[in-house]
């Protein structure tokens, strides 16, 4: 059975969370080879506080800025 863990920050609703697990087991099954009903996907919100990057917590690092070429509604 396929398991695949998505850890990210809080903030992500249930359509959103719908969507991306849609579209991991499309992969899936169209380029794994796995059966729909055999893929689990496991949501883990990790707080920032709880990660670290290059050696720094992640809630102490600054705050990536929205890339200016991507428009608000993407």
């Amino acid at each position: 059975m396929p398991t695949v863990f998505v850890y990210w920050y809080p903030g992500r609703d249930s359509e959103q969370k719908q969507k991306v697990a849609e579209r991991i087991t499309d992969a899936l099954v169209e380029d794994g080879n796995a059966k729909r009903e055999s893929v689990l996907i496991i949501f883990e919100d990790i707080t920032p506080d709880n990660t670290a990057r290059a050696g720094r917590l992640q809630s102490l690092s600054a705050p990536i800025p929205p890339d200016p070429n991507k428009s608000a509604s993407s």
